[in-house]
């Protein structure tokens, strides 16, 4: 994968990931780097339309909960 094909994933955003999956991750598959860039790519996606003032479905609702889990979002370290 090439760092410049991504808008919003950064080696730094993965080095920060496994960070917080080492303290936070139990229960969750670890990621790959790609994996967690498409995720990453995928959340971002959902709260550029949300912040743009579309509204997101009661399923991409769902969808933006389940990425943010998987990414471990919402974890600070």
């Amino acid at each position: 994968m090439s760092s410049g094909t991504r808008l919003f994933c950064t080696p730094q955003d993965y080095e920060r990931y496994l960070d917080r999956y080492e303290w936070e991750g139990e229960g969750l598959p670890c990621l790959s780097e790609e994996e967690f860039c498409l995720l990453q790519e995928e959340m971002m996606d959902l709260e550029a339309d949300r912040a743009a003032g579309g509204r997101l479905t009661a399923e991409q609702r769902k969808r933006l909960r389940e990425l943010r889990h998987l990414l471990l979002a919402d974890v600070e370290l």
